[in-house]
């Protein structure tokens, strides 16, 4: 089930307040600050005027100065480079590809997949089973559910939160941090990977 609409990692409001899964939220955010661009685009119109992407549909943006994709379900394949910023909003098995700007971030359900390159700061906030690359980046952050993959190449800081079992790649990287929320910390595995849960 998806993180927007109710899913096990859903707490994006705890007592009025705005929240991304909880008390290392302003960490994470400091660093991959665009990801919070997704959460007051969940009505916004995507490439096409007055509707968002659809399921299966290639959905691009770029030479913009900002763009905000949303997505009518699941499935949706969006697309973002050359521009300022950019965010998407997904459900689940989803695409998300941004390249050449400076922030970029995505929000989507389970079974997602999200690919930063050449930006300043990538955001991405997803459920279980996502699979996470981010490359040539200032700063990469993500919260990722269970059973998520996430691979930071030539990043200058690489911070993730796993909720639940995960691994992380971080190869030719200033700063990677994993942190489990289930209070463990992180396995370093013999191919020098980080994990929450075991190698």
């Amino acid at each position: 089930m998806s993180l927007l609409y109710g899913g096990p990692m859903s707490q994006l409001r705890r007592n009025g307040e705005s929240t991304v899964y909880g008390q290392t939220a302003r960490h994470w955010a400091r660093l991959a600050g665009a990801c919070l661009l997704c959460f007051g685009v969940l009505a916004v119109s995507g490439c096409h005027a007055g509707t968002g992407c659809a399921p299966g549909e290639d959905c691009e943006c770029h030479d913009e100065d900002e763009c905000y994709l949303g997505c009518n379900g699941d499935g949706c394949n969006q697309y973002c480079h050359n521009l300022v910023h950019c965010g998407g909003v997904c459900g689940d098995d989803c695409d998300f590809s941004c390249h050449d700007m400076s922030e970029c971030s995505s929000s989507c359900g389970v079974d997602c997949k999200v690919d930063c390159n050449n930006v300043d700061a990538c955001g991405v906030l997803c459920d279980d089973h996502c699979d996470v690359s981010c490359s040539n980046a200032s700063r990469c952050g993500a919260a990722v559910g269970p059973n998520s993959t996430v691979r930071c190449d030539h990043i200058s800081t690489c911070e993730i939160e796993c909720h639940g079992d995960c691994r992380v790649e971080c190869r030719d990287v200033g700063r990677c941090d994993v942190e489990c929320l289930d209070g463990s910390g992180p396995t370093e595995c013999a191919n020098g990977d980080k994990a929450c849960g075991g190698c």
